[in-house]
């Protein structure tokens, strides 16, 4: 697997001057009171258009932990957003309303605005940790090669192979800046814009290992980020530049996240799409502990149109 960084998507990259922040930092809300927080929403950390929606996320994600469950009691389990209008730089309102606080589930509504206009909505659902289980089943996991140890160095996409142990997949300039974030070891799909004829009735893949380049415990913020930091899977089969900014997406978080989070380590990702029609696409995104524990799955519609459609 050789050049797999998504070039499709250079020619609407956005980054800023400033040095990037941290995750920790560029994701941080500062309580307003009243139930609003403010966001600084960092380019650094965006897609090919706007801020990423996963790193979005991740904001609306400690907004909704700081106001409807401050000390750590329950367990954030659902969380739908639809993106309204792109997200840029700078100060980002977010309103969160807690709408019901049951026995076993509390139920939170978010609103963000920035520049006086509404520019994502959510629902969440918390959980209490200890709801008793009828019973106990999860997906296993893609037999895959293990993840590059954290400090490994990173390898020229011109030399990457998909069982590439000892190395990440390194940068390629001009790649969106979220990217450039990450460390990625690919291991499931092909080269975006190949061009590959898809079998009748079959869906195109991706993902692999996913790190920050810094040990960071895997807490439900960094979950929504994962959720949409990989290229999509629909670029694949391309022969021409696209975009595909998300509609709505949803995670919903099954493993037992306490606060502080679970022990740094690599994801695993994995994202395939089954329809594209109309302008539309899906995505479905599962996301593995080492061990195989189901850590968190996704689904999200997106926009799926041609970079020159305008």
């Amino acid at each position: 697997m050789t050049a797999i960084i998504v070039l499709a998507l250079r020619p609407m990259s956005q980054s800023t001057d400033a040095p990037a922040r941290p995750f920790d930092d560029a994701s941080a809300v500062e309580p307003l009171g009243d139930g609003r927080f403010l966001a600084d929403v960092d380019l650094n950390w965006s897609a090919p258009t706007a801020a990423n929606g996963g790193y979005v996320a991740a904001m609306v994600v400690r907004a909704i932990e700081l106001q409807a469950d401050p000390f750590g009691q329950r367990r954030l389990r659902s969380l739908t957003l639809h993106y309204l209008r792109p997200a840029g730089a700078g100060p980002l309102e977010l309103q969160v309303e807690l709408v019901r606080e049951g026995r076993r589930i509390s139920n939170v509504a978010v609103r963000g605005i920035q520049n006086g206009r509404a520019v994502l909505s959510a629902l969440a659902a918390l959980a209490v940790p200890d709801i008793p289980a009828a019973a106990t089943w999860q997906p296993a996991p893609p037999e895959v090669a293990p993840a590059p140890p954290r400090g490994a160095p990173s390898l020229p996409p011109d030399r990457w192979r998909r069982d590439e142990r000892d190395h990440w997949l390194g940068h390629v300039p001009g790649t969106p800046s979220i990217f450039q974030r990450m460390r990625f070891a690919p291991r499931f799909g092909g080269i975006p814009l190949s061009g590959r004829e898809l079998a009748p009735g079959a869906g195109p893949e991706t993902g692999g290992w996913i790190s920050l380049p810094e040990p960071h415990p895997i807490d439900a913020a960094y979950v929504a980020l994962l959720a949409d930091v990989w290229w999509p899977p629909g670029f694949e089969p391309l022969d021409r530049p696209a975009v595909a900014p998300t509609i709505d997406l949803t995670i919903h978080f099954r493993a037992d996240i306490p606060p502080a989070g679970l022990p740094d380590q690599p994801v695993l990702g994995w994202y395939r799409s089954s329809a594209a029609r109309d302008g539309l696409v899906e995505e479905d995104g599962l996301l593995f502990l080492r061990d195989g524990t189901l850590l968190a799955h996704s689904r999200q519609l997106a926009i799926f149109m041609p970079v020159d459609a305008g």
